[in-house]
């Protein structure tokens, strides 16, 4: 009787441990799938997504003038920026270019910071608290490092001088990538109108882009440091680095 209660035992816990090897091996393959859906599917959808409402954006902000802009050329001082009207919260306001991430790294601004909203669809959010784009002060945004067709993941390969592009229904606002600094989630003084501190910027004008560092994670935040060099009104065609995505030539 012993004997076979201990058999009965012994099939039991080993019916249970099958049991849990399979159930471990569903989950296993329920955690790959989503993996790959947020790591490459959904990334190629939002990015495609992204693409669309770029395009929109543009013709939105098209005048008559801009089928006859000229092609264009070598960098132009066209003055001081206009006043930026500013956005209501979580519109659409603007594109950003950053050839460096590659051909089609154009993804739209929105005012917010709000995740469902604005982030988890691929936008860089704009923190509505700061500046506007080429208003003396610092222009800050977020976006994801990685997964919702987001072009970030390369941000630690940006090199100094690398240009910044921001579209807007005004023009274009070419900004120079100066430097990277690397920070606690709990370091928001970086989105101030001076980085790091309460001095007023004069007639100094920043962006700042806030991610999540390291990829896959969020102990830190990779912060990008850019200096406004020069703006060109949409009537002198986009810059000669982005003509190709803006027009929808890129590959």
């Amino acid at each position: 009787m012993t004997s076979q209660r201990r058999r009965s035992s012994e099939q039991l816990l080993t019916r249970v441990i099958g049991i849990a090897g399979e159930l471990l091996i569903t989950f296993g393959v329920i955690v790959l799938f989503f993996l790959a859906w947020q790591l490459w599917i959904n990334n190629a959808v939002v990015a495609n997504e992204q693409k669309t409402l770029t395009k929109e954006l543009q013709e939105s902000w098209a005048t008559p003038t801009d089928s006859a802009a000229p092609t264009p050329s070598a960098s132009q001082d066209f003055g001081i920026p206009p006043a930026f009207a500013g956005a209501g919260d979580g519109n659409k306001f603007a594109t950003l270019y950053i050839p460096r991430l590659g051909q089609n790294s154009g993804r739209v601004v929105a005012n917010s910071v709000d995740l469902p909203l604005v982030l988890n669809h691929g936008f860089y959010g704009h923190y509505p608290e700061s500046q506007w784009p080429g208003q003396p002060g610092n222009f800050a945004l977020a976006i994801h490092r990685t997964n919702w067709g987001s072009p970030f993941g390369d941000a630690n390969k940006l090199q100094i001088g690398d240009k910044l592009f921001v579209e807007t229904k005004d023009g274009y606002y070419t900004y120079a990538f100066r430097n990277y600094e690397y920070v606690l989630p709990t370091s928001v003084n970086v989105i101030l109108p001076v980085p790091g501190g309460n001095r007023a910027p004069g007639d100094q004008s920043l962006m700042t882009i806030t991610t999540c560092n390291p990829l896959l994670g969020d102990a830190e935040r990779l912060i990008v440091y850019s200096v406004l060099e020069s703006w060109r009104p949409r009537s002198a065609g986009p810059p000669a680095e982005i003509a190709a995505e803006v027009n929808g030539k890129a590959s």
